[in-house]
């Protein structure tokens, strides 16, 4: 084939088109005689070839196969190895030089050992379990009670259990008594002052029911009109034929005269002078320079009061976020807290069996404090766009519309 004409004109034409291959060639064959070693063709036949011998060991079991497999380096780490004759290009790298060389020595595989079943038998004890007393005995007196008893060996760090939670966790064990005891009076045959609390407690919750019923009923109920069927349809009757029907009365002819005597005189109004557009310039003006005079007043005022301005201020700022947090803390814990009404019997209701007893079925008490609890009572449109937080909006004016505040001339 004819060699292709390449222009030599500048010098970088002189480096395009030459021909290196066999250059490359050679510094490839250079490279893999260096990933080796030393040539091929140099080496030794006994480096190159090996005989094949059978082995006289025995077959290695397959448990120490597995042994063995421990102490071999992973699979996954095999690529970190490196399998290069190639020496180190850098010289100087930072690799920590071992001055004292010890061979290692491989670690001993880690024997697991399996645990035995559990026997259940516990190892008996020399001493007395309950010969032990919680209660030491300055403690141990008729004077303090069961509750200051608990409270006292609480904090010195022995805990008095005497009444075990369903829930056998921390926080439900250092509860003090009165807050997992029922309420008093509530027993079927409790102490006579507790029975009267208890009433006392449920007369005022009564009364409280009964007046937001009477609240209810004025603001809602009675605010409707109430009709009889008689009275809707002489009403519906007398719409209907509005206009059909003259209902004109006649009036006596006494009373005539009388209205035609008492009409009131035509009041004619005065013509008013016309005042000239000088004069009502003039008077625009004056009022403009009283207002702008005024203002500037209040602005000498209110500078003078400026620190006592900026003291209210902040105390309203105070004050208000005092009032939003206490708000929220407020609602918060009514949310979470919902004091159902208690549940009281009069002692002639109380027959042989408590199954005879009728529960509580007021809704005014029970479903509503139930349907806010779980979010039955679906909030309005209106509702939840008044909670959701105003858009700061900034209001420019434009400069037409400003006003002109005369400069003084000093």
């Amino acid at each position: 084939m004819s060699k292709k004409h390449v222009s030599r004109k500048l010098k970088s034409a002189w480096r395009k088109h030459i021909d290196i291959s066999d250059v490359d060639k050679f510094l490839e064959e250079q490279r893999q005689d260096e990933r080796i070693g030393d040539k091929i063709a140099e080496k030794p036949d006994v480096e190159l070839f090996t005989e094949d011998k059978k082995t006289s060991t025995a077959k290695p079991t397959l448990r120490e196969i597995r042994r063995k497999k421990f102490d071999e380096l992973p699979r996954s780490l095999l690529p970190l190895v490196n399998t290069s004759n190639v020496s180190d290009p850098i010289v100087k790298r930072n690799i920590r030089k071992n001055r004292n060389p010890i061979a290692p020595v491989a670690p001993a595989p880690v024997r697991i050992r399996k645990k035995g079943r559990p026997s259940g038998i516990v190892p008996a004890t020399t001493e007395d379990i309950w010969a032990k007393d919680p209660v030491p005995e300055e403690l141990k007196s008729e004077w303090i009670g069961k509750e200051l008893l608990h409270h006292t060996l609480r904090n010195v760090g022995k805990p008095l259990v005497t009444n075990l939670p369903e829930r056998m966790d921390k926080a439900q064990r250092v509860l003090p008594l009165r807050k997992k005891l029922p309420n008093e009076g509530l027993s079927y045959n409790p102490a006579i002052d507790d029975y009267l609390n208890l009433k006392k407690k449920v007369i005022r919750q009564e009364k409280a029911i009964i007046k937001k019923e009477e609240h209810y009923d004025r603001v809602v109920t009675n605010m409707f009109v109430k009709m009889t069927p008689e009275e809707k349809y002489v009403t519906t009757l007398n719409e209907m034929s509005e206009g059909l029907v003259s209902t004109v009365k006649a009036e006596p002819e006494d009373e005539k005269p009388a209205e035609e005597a008492t009409q009131p005189a035509v009041v004619v109004s005065k013509r008013k002078k016309p005042v000239s557009r000088a004069k009502k310039r003039s008077r625009e003006l004056q009022e403009q320079e009283e207002k702008l005079i005024q203002r500037e007043l209040n602005k000498l005022m209110e500078i003078d009061q400026l620190d006592e301005i900026a003291n209210e201020i902040e105390k309203n700022e105070k004050k208000a976020t005092y009032l939003a947090k206490k708000r929220a803390t407020k609602k918060k814990l009514l949310r979470e807290k919902i004091d159902m009404p208690l549940d009281f019997v009069e002692p002639q209701q109380l027959s042989g069996s408590l199954r005879t007893i009728q529960p509580l079925k007021t809704l005014l008490a029970t479903g509503l404090p139930k349907a806010r609890k779980v979010a039955i009572l679906q909030r309005s449109r209106g509702e939840v766009e008044r909670k959701k937080p105003r858009v700061k909006t900034v209001r420019y004016t434009r400069s037409s519309h400003k006003e002109l505040i005369p400069q003084s001339t000093a």
